[in-house]
């Protein structure tokens, strides 16, 4: 509101000086503080331009490994007008004189970043009344622009810093979880999301790869939110997994588990006589008691639970899930939202088969899918038909800030808890490899097929009379009609024809028809 228009007494714009100083005062007396700030914290949110100056050179002399000190600092600001308008550079020792800045300095930078984002929001208004004064300037776009110190849409120079001095990525479990972003788990229902979420949550809690991925820095600390099931069904899971890994009562100091069917729900948006709304109190909440908690992970498992929004309207759910980005970023920790798949029958799961709004995955910086064992994997592998939806195929989809990994595999195995008989089996999930068909395989076997097929017309179609594959399974001792017996012939097979082990010989058979034979190769 321009309120000298109006003859009133302007009000002072939001700021809190007192946070600047206790911040920049911190910095110069543990420069390591600076590592721990918020990304989203540049020089551009201190309203006084002096701090913003003194944040300035002091950011960039700690990036170029100097140390930051008001000593070292004094021969930059001797001739700076504000420094002397403050009583010189005496100044900058003057706000070093607490410490108390250095335990707080994260919350003082996210006191000074919201004081910023207020000053940004009136500057906005104040435009947008000026503009509907004068009428001279269509209202575009609603959403607050990005506005400069003059208060117009400004473009920011960008300023060089060295690559070896950029700090690396804050990876929590493998390349799948990073710190500061939101990520997406994505599965149709029956698939396992909840089991994987379990076997992630206590890995990082116990420090140990129990899905195979690294855990970086150590034991972290894990909110596991479920909507769906009650504290009971949470429980089995994580004492089938705890009881199948052994983890001691005390490994899992740093879990905490919530469950919306007893009373701990949540809601982040819903829509009020036509009108959205965003809890923003909720978002900020949430932010709040994940650094009170210091908390490195909060799994929320589904999203779709979390809101009371169309699932399907873009608009609303990519503010909704943004909010939860700013979550993440602000608590520096990962934010790991559990979505449904659409029903796309026996069809791969993949980012693009998140249900309803693209949004949400747009937003994310992983989407993690999962992928039952198909009928054809089934068949190539050799596994049983009624076993296979043991096996779990699980790989970020859309890895757009570290090169994608190859999808891992995973079994899901049963535990019995022992509470009753019969006792409740539990499934857990562990690494699971690919099986090998040359595991009992050996260089004496190829030796003695090539000698097997040496004399003799053998096919290698699998239909034929005389396939090869029938010379193998004599040399091997395992029935060729069986079908995980069949598929490991034709793996071998196959091997030893890349190899050069195997030759295909095409020739006229019997009848003048040109037929593929398989014949000795080098010789083993």
């Amino acid at each position: 509101m321009n309120y000298q228009s109006l003859g009133r007494e302007v009000p002072k714009p939001p700021a809190n000086i007192e946070a600047e100083a206790a911040l920049l005062g911190a910095i110069l007396c543990e420069n390591s503080v600076v590592a721990k700030l918020p990304p989203a914290l540049t020089t551009d949110h201190f309203f006084e331009p002096l701090h913003s100056r003194i944040y300035a050179v002091a950011s960039e002399q700690i990036a170029r490994g100097i140390v930051a000190t008001p000593v070292t600092l004094k021969p930059l600001f001797e001739n700076d007008p504000a420094m002397a308008a403050v009583g010189g550079v005496g100044y900058l020792a003057q706000l070093t004189g607490s410490g108390a800045g250095i335990i707080g300095a994260r919350d003082l930078a996210q006191q000074i970043i919201e004081a910023a984002e207020r000053r940004r929001l009136i500057e906005w208004h104040d435009e947008r009344i000026a503009m509907l004064r004068d009428f001279a300037s269509p209202i575009g776009d609603p959403t607050p622009p990005q506005v400069s110190a003059v208060g117009t849409i400004g473009a920011t120079p960008y300023a060089w810093r060295e690559p070896d001095t950029l700090p690396t990525r804050d990876w929590l479990l493998g390349r799948w979880l990073l710190r500061g972003t939101m990520s997406c788990v994505i599965a149709p229902g029956g698939v396992g999301k909840s089991t994987f979420l379990t076997s992630a949550a206590l890995s990082l809690v116990t420090g140990r790869p129990l899905l195979g991925k690294t855990v970086w820095g150590g034991r972290a600390r894990v909110w596991s939110w479920n909507l769906e099931d009650d504290g009971d069904e949470m429980a089995r899971s994580i004492q089938a997994a705890a009881k199948h890994h052994k983890i001691a009562p005390s490994e899992l100091d740093g879990l905490f588990v919530d469950s919306g069917l007893d009373g701990r729900s949540i809601c982040t948006a819903t829509v009020r006589d036509g009108q959205f709304q965003l809890f923003d109190p909720v978002f900020r909440q949430l932010t709040r008691e994940i650094r009170a908690r210091t908390i490195d992970a909060l799994f929320l498992d589904p999203f779709v639970s979390s809101h009371e929004i169309d699932e399907n309207d873009n608009a609303r759910i990519d503010r909704i899930a943004k909010a939860w980005a700013r979550v993440a970023r602000d608590a520096n920790c990962s934010i790991v939202l559990v979505h449904h798949a659409s029903k796309n029958g026996s069809a791969e799961v993949t980012a693009a088969s998140s249900r309803g709004a693209s949004a949400l995955v747009n937003a994310a910086r992983s989407a993690i899918v999962l992928n039952r064992m198909t009928d054809d994997e089934a068949k190539r592998l050799g596994i049983a038909a009624d076993d296979r939806r043991r096996y779990v195929r699980i790989g970020d989809d859309k890895a757009n800030r570290a090169p994608a990994e190859a999808a891992d595999w995973f079994e899901l195995t049963g535990v019995d808890l022992g509470n009753g008989k019969p006792g409740d089996n539990v499934g857990v999930m562990v690494p699971w490899s690919l099986p090998d068909p040359f595991d009992d395989v050996t260089i004496d076997h190829l030796r003695a097929v090539q000698e097997r097929i040496s004399t003799g017309d053998w096919r290698e179609y699998h239909t034929a009379e005389n396939w090869v594959g029938k010379a193998v399974a004599e040399v091997l001792e395992i029935d060729a009609s069986a079908g995980p017996a069949k598929a490991k012939i034709k793996a071998v097979i196959g091997r030893w024809l890349e190899a050069g082990a195997l030759r295909i010989d095409e020739r006229k058979d019997a009848s003048r028809q040109v037929r593929k034979f398989v014949i000795p190769g080098h010789r083993a």
